[in-house]
């Protein structure tokens, strides 16, 4: 009997010692275990996290979000007070009155007269200031109404084969533009891309009635132009000469 509880006694013993060495391994295994480690709260945000930006504010400058400019109406040439480029769109204006031939016209009321009454009979729409606008002197226009009224020779056409230009019947001026497929249309003088080039009144009566003696036509024309203004200038030199 005393054989058998010995070898209990050893066991009982030895689990004894065994279990404050097992418990003391426990308590010191903090390092072998899992750890944890609290989440760190962060007051002001993350260090590296930089200022939030909104839409549109960036340092390069503001970012498109898809709307438009807007534009006031400053400058609209609608409005007054605002100026606007507008001479490839309307036509020249001249005062025709005072033009060198005009002025001229204007102080020869009894030459300017004949012409007025002269024109009117050849069908010509416009006033005599606008008829003598674009001819070089009084001689060469008061020739051209010669002339129209010597040959039938519609004036507005022989003013155009001379002069280039016309006035249109709200007083506008228009000159002869030669395209480069070689038609002539009438553009405003400060759209004018290649001039039609003019021509004598000799060259303009043989372009406008080839049957006619172009040289003779002319010369007579002129002679009697020339006659025309002598007797009705209403000026004289210091010499008593008169003069246009």
């Amino acid at each position: 009997m005393q054989s058998l509880r010995r070898p209990v006694a050893v066991a009982t013993l030895m689990g004894v010692l065994a279990v404050p060495a097992f418990a003391g391994q426990r308590g010191n295994s903090g390092n072998h275990g899992p750890s944890t480690h609290p989440t760190p709260t962060h007051q002001n945000g993350p260090a590296n996290a930089g200022p939030k930006t909104t839409k549109g504010s960036g340092p390069h400058g503001p970012a498109s979000s898809g709307t438009s400019e807007k534009h006031t109406g400053t400058g609209n040439p609608h409005k007054p007070g605002t100026t606007t480029t507008t001479s490839a769109t309307t036509p020249t204006t001249i005062n025709f009155n005072t033009t060198p031939v005009g002025s001229k016209l204007t102080k020869n009321v009894a030459l300017q007269s004949k012409l007025a009454t002269r024109l009117t009979a050849l069908g010509y729409g416009g006033n005599v200031f606008e008829a003598a606008y674009g001819f070089k002197n009084l001689g060469q226009f008061v020739a051209a109404t010669n002339v129209s009224q010597n040959l039938g020779i519609p004036f507005e056409q022989l003013k155009l084969q001379m002069t280039g230009l016309t006035v249109d019947a709200t007083g506008k001026v228009l000159q002869r533009n030669l395209n480069p497929d070689g038609s002539i249309t009438l553009v405003d003088p400060a759209n004018v891309t290649h001039a039609a080039p003019t021509k004598s009144l000799g060259q303009s009566i043989q372009t406008l009635k080839p049957a006619a003696n172009a040289t003779t036509a002319a010369a007579t024309a002129t002679t009697e132009a020339e006659t025309e203004i002598e007797h009705t200038t209403t000026t004289t030199s210091k010499g008593g000469k008169k003069k246009s």
